[in-house]
C-alpha cells in the first residue's frame, strides 16, 4: 500500500501535460497512471487542480544564522512552501560559508528550522582558495562570487577571479556571479556624493548599466577561457543576455539567471518606492522589462530564481537610501506572478517549470532527485488552482519581512499543495507543516549532467 496518492489532476511537467495520478511510497514518487490506483493510506482528489514538480529556487538569503532580524529559515521557509518552493539554495552575505568547518556548522544550525529541503552555497573569497574542493566535497552545491563589493563580501581582480575559475572548474564545480563593476560602482558613488544627491534616483545611477555589461563581459570571457561552469545572477537588462548568448555560441558553460523584480518591477518603480525597490543590479526601464520576457520565451535565459533578500519595514525606513539595506522578499510570490502571466497568455506553464523547476536542479547537479516527476523521484509536488483569484496582502506575507513589493497585485493561479518528499507542509493554501521537514539535499552521485558532455546549455551545440 502507498503512503499518498493524487488523482485525477492534470500533470504538467516541461515537456508535457496528461490526465492523470501519482502514488508516493517513502518520500519518492513511486508510480505514475492514468488511472487512480485506489491503494494508498491517503488519498487527495486533484480534480480541477494541476500538478507540477515543486520548483527550485537555486538563489535565496534567509539570513540564518546572522541577520535573523530580517529574516530567518523558519519564516523564509514558510514563505517558499506557500509559493510552491520545495527546495531553496541558500547563503547568508553576514555569516558567509568560507571552510568545510563553518558548513558543518551551518548545516547542524539548520536542523529542525525548514519547512523545505535545502542546499547551501560558500562564498569564494581570494584568500580561501585552497578551501573549495575541500568544501565542494562535502556537498556544496555553488559557490558565490562577486565582481564588486556589496553587502560587506569584498570584490575580486581579475587575477584573483580567473584563478578562482581555474580551481573551480578543476573539480567539475559550479558558480553563481554577481557581475557589477568595482571601480564604475565606486567611481558613480564617488561623484552622487559630492553633488549631494541622496534622492531615489541614486540608486538606478549609482548601480548601472554600464558597470554591470562591463562585468558580465568580462566574467563571461573568463568563463569561456577556463571552462569553468557559471550563472550570471540576477541580470536587469537584455544586452547582458546578448554578452552572455555570444560566449555560449563559443562554448562558454554559462547560464542566465532572471529574477522577477526585471520583469514586474522598473526603475520608475525605483524611482518612486526608493528603499522598497533598493536591490541590484536595480530594475531597469518598462520596455527592458519586456524584452526580457521575450528572451525568456526565446530560451535565452536559463534559469528563474527570486534573490530573496528581504528586511523589515522598519529597517528599510531606519537608514538612508545610501545606507539602508539591498534587497527584497520574493519566494513566496514569484510562482504567483508568473501564474499570472501565464493566464495572460504572455508564457506557457511548461516553461515556467523549465525556469524555475528543472533547470536550476540540472544546473545544481541534484536533477532528476529534484525538478521533475518521474517515477524514483524526490514527491516534491505542487497542486496549482489556475483559476483561484487573490490578492496579494503584505498583512498576509509569511515572510519575516511582512511586505512585499506587488501588494495590492490582483493574482489568478495559486500553489493549493505542497507536498516535499511527500509529506504535506501547504494544504488548500495554508500552512500545515512544521519546521523540520526540509532536510539537506546533496547532489545525485549518478548525475551526468554536471559533466560537459551533457551540459544543458551546451546539449544542442
Amino acid at each position: 500500500m502507498f503512503d499518498l496518492e493524487i488523482i485525477n489532476a492534470t500533470i504538467v511537467t516541461s515537456t508535457q501535460r496528461f490526465r492523470g495520478s501519482i502514488s508516493i511510497e517513502n518520500g519518492k514518487i513511486a508510480a505514475i497512471s492514468n488511472e487512480p490506483l485506489r491503494n494508498a493510506k491517503r488519498s487527495i482528489n486533484a480534480e480541477g487542480l494541476v500538478l507540477v514538480p515543486g520548483m527550485v529556487d537555486q538563489h535565496v538569503h534567509f539570513m540564518d544564522p546572522g541577520e535573523t532580524s530580517r529574516e530567518d529559515f523558519i519564516h523564509g521557509s514558510t514563505a517558499a512552501a506557500m509559493g510552491g518552493v520545495t527546495t531553496v539554495v541558500e547563503h547568508t552575505h553576514g555569516v558567509p560559508v568560507r571552510s568545510v568547518k563553518a558548513f558543518r556548522e551551518k548545516n547542524e544550525h539548520l536542523k529542525n528550522r525548514s519547512l523545505v529541503d535545502y542546499g547551501l552555497t560558500a562564498h569564494a573569497f581570494p584568500e580561501d582558495l585552497g578551501n573549495l574542493k575541500a568544501l565542494w566535497d562535502d556537498g556544496v552545491l555553488m559557490f558565490k562570487i562577486f565582481t564588486c563589493t556589496t553587502h560587506g563580501i569584498p570584490t575580486m581582480n581579475n587575477d584573483q577571479l580567473y584563478r578562482t575559475f581555474e580551481e573551480i572548474a578543476s573539480f567539475d564545480g559550479t558558480c553563481l556571479v554577481h557581475c557589477e563593476d568595482d571601480a564604475i560602482t565606486e567611481g558613480n558613488e564617488t561623484r552622487l556624493k559630492a553633488a549631494s544627491r541622496n534622492d531615489n534616483g541614486i540608486i538606478s545611477e549609482w548601480r548601472s548599466e554600464t558597470a554591470e555589461e562591463i562585468a558580465v563581459a568580462n566574467v563571461a570571457l573568463m568563463a569561456r577561457l577556463t571552462g569553468v561552469k557559471a550563472t550570471i545572477a540576477h541580470i536587469s537588462h537584455p544586452l547582458v543576455v546578448d554578452l552572455i548568448k555570444r560566449e555560449q555560441a563559443e562554448g562558454a558553460r554559462l547560464y542566465g539567471e532572471i529574477c522577477p523584480q526585471y520583469l514586474f518591477l522598473d526603475d520608475q518603480t525605483v524611482a518612486e518606492k526608493g528603499p522598497f525597490a533598493k536591490f541590484t543590479p536595480p530594475a531597469r526601464s518598462a520596455d527592458k522589462a519586456e524584452k526580457l520576457l521575450e528572451m525568456i520565451n526565446s530560451g535565452s535565459i536559463q534559469l528563474l530564481s527570486t534573490d530573496h533578500a528581504p528586511s523589515t519595514v522598519q529597517q528599510k525606513l531606519s537608514k538612508s537610501i545610501w545606507e539602508c539595506n539591498f534587497g527584497l522578499p520574493g519566494v513566496e510570490t514569484t510562482l504567483p506572478m508568473m501564474l499570472n502571466l501565464v493566464n495572460q497568455g504572455k508564457i506557457t506553464l511548461e516553461r515556467v517549470i523549465e525556469l524555475y523547476s528543472e533547470m536550476p536542479a540540472k544546473v545544481l547537479g541534484i536533477y532528476p532527485q529534484k525538478g521533475c516527476i518521474m517515477v524514483g523521484a524526490d514527491a516534491d509536488l505542487v497542486l496549482l488552482d489556475m483559476n483561484h483569484k487573490w490578492t496579494i496582502n503584505n498583512e498576509k506575507i509569511h515572510s519575516k519581512s511582512g511586505w512585499s513589493p506587488y501588494d495590492g497585485t490582483e493574482i489568478v493561479g495559486k500553489p493549493m499543495y505542497t507536498l516535499v518528499r511527500g509529506n504535506v507542509v501547504v494544504e488548500n493554501g495554508g500552512v500545515v507543516g512544521e519546521p523540520g521537514s526540509g532536510k539537506p539535499v546533496t547532489r545525485y552521485k549518478n548525475n551526468s549532467i554536471t559533466s560537459k558532455a551533457h551540459d544543458p546549455v551546451l546539449a544542442d551545440k
